[in-house]
């Protein structure tokens, strides 16, 4: 009985030792299991902390990107504006210079800047104005006729000198004092007013008529031009029957570049610069 009692005294220990060693072993397992879950749940949040400062870093940059562009494109506007402001600037400057008036009675001012360019044979000639005046003779020439530019930029120097020389030439035809300086002024622009000096000007012969007088009308280069000299933005400036308006004799040799549209206008109008530009101001 004795020896009965203690095989069951021992086999129920063991059978609280192998409880034991299993719940044991289920708490190891859990505790472990634990921290398995746990470390996975902590490596998600890090995937998905560093996923969305990811996104954020991704969205701040598209934001950054956007705001540069937009601060490109709003620079880029002003700039255009900023460019399209000075050319207008321009465009009105020089539609203000190719229409100066310059006669008898309105002086070149003393500062004026002529823009020149050679066109060849030693002649100046404003750059704005040269292409149109070189097109023209060579379509001249293409229709059998040959215009001989002579005479373009003047210096007020140079002007002087043609202008003491024709008082000289006035005297001597018994012209005196104020009289002379009249008569002179009459076929040769005082210096200060004659539109060789903005550069914008030029006479032209034909080529088989080298008289700087009334016959060059009926050259051929000169109906020629006359016809149409305004295609190329150049008027006639000093037709015949004007003097009293222009202040200078009938020249069918001088050319005025003015520019396409106002040449259009002038010459559809029949008018010269003076009537064309009172006009304007009215």
């Amino acid at each position: 009985m004795r020896r009965e009692r203690t095989r069951k005294r021992a086999g129920s220990v063991i059978l609280f030792l192998l409880l034991v060693m299993v719940i044991a072993l289920g708490f190891l397992f859990g505790a472990a299991y634990y921290r398995t879950q746990e470390a996975e749940k902590a490596e998600l949040r890090s995937t998905l902390e560093k996923s969305n400062m990811e996104l954020a870093l991704r969205r701040m940059t598209e934001e950054q990107r956007a705001a540069r562009l937009k601060a490109a494109e709003a620079e880029e506007a002003e700039a255009d504006a900023q460019r399209l402001a000075l050319k207008n600037s321009f465009l009105e400057r020089d539609r203000e210079e190719l229409l100066q008036l310059v006669n008898p009675w309105n002086m070149l001012p003393e500062d004026y800047q002529p823009h020149l360019t050679e066109i060849g044979d030693g002649m100046l000639f404003d750059e704005r104005a040269a292409g149109a005046l070189r097109h023209m003779l060579e379509d001249a020439q293409k229709e059998g006729v040959i215009a001989v530019p002579i005479s373009g930029y003047r210096t007020r120097e140079y002007q002087q000198g043609l202008f003491d020389d024709k008082v000289l030439r006035v005297r001597a035809n018994g012209f005196e004092g104020d009289a002379a300086l009249e008569e002179a002024a009459k076929e040769v622009a005082v210096p200060g007013t004659s539109e060789h000096e903005l550069g914008l000007a030029m006479d032209i012969l034909d080529v088989n008529n080298p008289n700087l007088d009334w016959t060059q009308e009926w050259a051929p280069a000169q109906r020629w031009l006359m016809e149409h000299c305004s295609e190329y933005g150049f008027i006639l400036r000093f037709p015949n029957g004007t003097e009293e308006e222009t202040g200078i004799i009938y020249e069918p040799w001088h050319y005025r570049y003015v520019g396409l549209s106002a040449a259009k206008e002038i010459t559809e109008a029949g008018v010269t610069l003076e009537a064309y530009l009172n006009r304007k101001e009215g």
